[in-house]
C-alpha cells in the first residue's frame, strides 16, 4: 500500500533544504535542486522537469492542502512548501537558494501553482523517466 509523506517526513525534507552544506552547482535549476534535496532526505524517484512535475508525475500525488515538504509547481518552475500558513516555500530564485512568499506578486503573476505530495512506497517512484513513458515488455520464454 502506498502512503504519502507524514507531517515528521515533510520536516526531513524542510532539513535537507535548510542544512547550510546543502550545494548546488551553477548550472543546475531548481527542478535539479529539488531533486536533491529529497535525495538527501531519503526520499528517491527519478529526476524530471519541473515542466513535467506541474502535468504531474509517478511517485506524486496531487494535494489541495499543502503540508510543509510538499511541492510547489509552477508551469516551468519548482520549489518545497516550508510553511504553508504563511506561504513560504524554498527553491532557486534569482539569488541563489532561499525562501520566499509563494502569494506575492511575482509569484502570482506565473499563474496558480499545483501542490503535489511524494507518495512513499511508490514501485515507480525509483525508475527512470525512459521506463515511466514506455511500458514493459515481457519476454516469452
Amino acid at each position: 500500500m502506498n502512503h504519502t509523506l507524514t507531517p515528521d517526513d515533510g520536516l526531513a525534507v524542510i532539513s535537507a533544504a535548510l542544512d547550510s552544506k546543502m550545494r548546488i552547482l551553477p548550472e543546475r535549476d531548481c527542478s535539479h535542486l529539488v531533486h536533491a534535496i529529497y535525495e538527501r532526505a531519503g526520499f528517491h524517484y527519478a529526476y524530471v522537469s519541473s515542466s513535467d512535475l506541474y502535468f504531474g508525475v509517478e511517485g506524486f500525488q496531487r494535494v489541495w492542502r499543502p503540508q510543509p515538504g510538499d511541492l510547489i509547481v509552477w508551469r516551468g518552475h519548482v520549489g518545497i512548501v516550508v510553511r504553508p500558513s504563511r506561504h513560504v516555500f524554498y527553491s532557486l530564485l534569482r539569488s541563489g537558494p532561499g525562501t520566499d512568499d509563494y502569494e506575492n506578486p511575482y509569484w502570482t503573476g506565473r499563474g496558480v501553482p499545483r501542490f503535489y505530495r511524494y507518495v512513499k512506497n511508490d514501485p515507480c517512484a525509483g525508475c527512470t523517466s525512459i521506463s515511466t513513458t514506455f511500458p514493459r515488455i515481457r519476454e516469452e520464454e
